[in-house]
Order: structure tokens, then C-alpha cells, then sequence
């Protein structure tokens, strides 16, 4: 081997495991450049029901506190949703799942929809969505699943519903991927 072939074959040991850690985002992320610029927001929880509402406040206080989840995104939390200081809004979504039962090996006929007649409390993801202001554009959503504690081979009528600890942690969830996605944009995007 000449030199020039073990400077290639160098080249190419170390861009390889470079090229394999670009991380593609967990959210949707349609202008990243909007985003990046965003350094206040607000939480508008006013589409959620009064034990959502109340499951998320406690959430935000809980995780604002120093060394707990939000103190690690980099915007500042508004606590109004009016002030005019929020660069974006933040909503988050309780979004019921349906389920369809299908028998195999029957004629064709109209799937059964499990959700809400037989199984009331369906499988729920959480959707966070971010948007600018005060133009309202998308600017991040990401999606996790509520899932209860259940095996997966377990009926739908035996299953025990989503209770506020899944949702809870389906939230944290969403604001984790959101952060995650927060510091690779950052790390990625040349400083001005």
C-alpha cells in the first residue's frame, strides 16, 4: 500500500462513524431557522379539559424546578400566553387513538371499531405542538404514546386504561424529544 492509499483509507475509517451519527429529529421540524431563533414561550393549555389542565400544570412545576427536565430546554417559559414577551406558543394534545378488530379468514365485511363502545378509555397519544408568533406558523410537533402498563397480547377489553401517570410520562416524553432536538439543531446550525 502507498501512501496515498492509507491516507484514503484513513480518510474514510474516520468519516464513516462521523456520517453514521447524524440523528434525524424525533419531531417535525418545518423551519428550522424559525425555530432556532425562538427563546421565550408559553403553554396554552386552554383546549385541554380540567384534569388535563391540572395533570400539566403540575408537570410544569414540577419539571421547571432547577436539574428537572425543563430547566434543560433553552426558552424562557411565559406564563402568559398574551404577554406579548413569547416568541412561541406551545399546545399539547390528548389525542384519543381508535381501535379496529379485524377477524381473519371471514368474508369482507366492515371492521369492528373497538373504540369507545367496547374499550371507553382507547389508547391515547400526546402531541405537542409549536408555533410562532404571533403568525401562529408550525414550527415543531412531535407525538408520544400514552401506553398503560399492559403485555401486548393482552385483549382490549382486559386492558387497564391510560391513567395520568402514562399520560404524564408520555408529556415527559414529548418535551424530552423536544429538547433532544433543541441541542442538535443548535450544535448543528453555524453560529452567526
Amino acid at each position: 500500500m502507498n501512501v496515498l492509499q492509507k491516507v484514503a483509507v484513513s480518510a474514510l475509517c474516520v468519516a464513516i462513524p462521523a456520517l453514521a451519527q447524524v440523528k434525524k429529529p424525533a419531531g417535525e421540524i418545518p423551519n428550522r431557522q424559525e425555530l432556532a431563533k425562538v427563546q421565550t414561550y408559553c403553554l396554552d393549555t386552554s383546549g385541554l379539559s380540567g384534569p388535563d389542565r391540572y395533570l400539566i400544570d403540575g408537570f410544569m412545576k414540577t419539571e421547571s424546578k432547577p436539574k428537572r427536565l425543563l430547566s434543560k430546554l433553552p426558552w424562557k417559559l411565559v406564563a402568559d400566553c398574551r404577554n406579548p414577551d413569547a416568541n412561541a406558543t406551545a399546545t399539547l394534545e390528548f389525542v384519543p387513538l381508535n381501535e379496529i378488530a379485524v377477524r381473519m379468514g371471514e368474508p369482507t365485511r366492515e371492521p369492528v371499531m373497538l373504540t369507545p363502545k367496547i374499550y371507553p378509555e382507547a389508547p391515547i397519544k400526546v402531541v405537542l405542538t409549536v408555533g410562532g408568533v404571533p403568525s401562529t406558523t408550525l414550527l415543531y410537533r412531535v407525538q408520544a404514546l400514552a401506553a398503560p402498563p399492559n403485555a401486548p397480547e393482552e385483549s382490549p377489553a382486559m386492558r387497564v386504561p391510560v391513567g395520568p401517570a402514562e399520560k404524564r410520562d408520555a408529556v415527559y416524553h414529548v418535551f424530552w424529544a423536544l429538547i433532544q432536538d433543541l441541542q442538535h439543531l443548535h450544535s448543528s446550525s453555524p453560529e452567526p
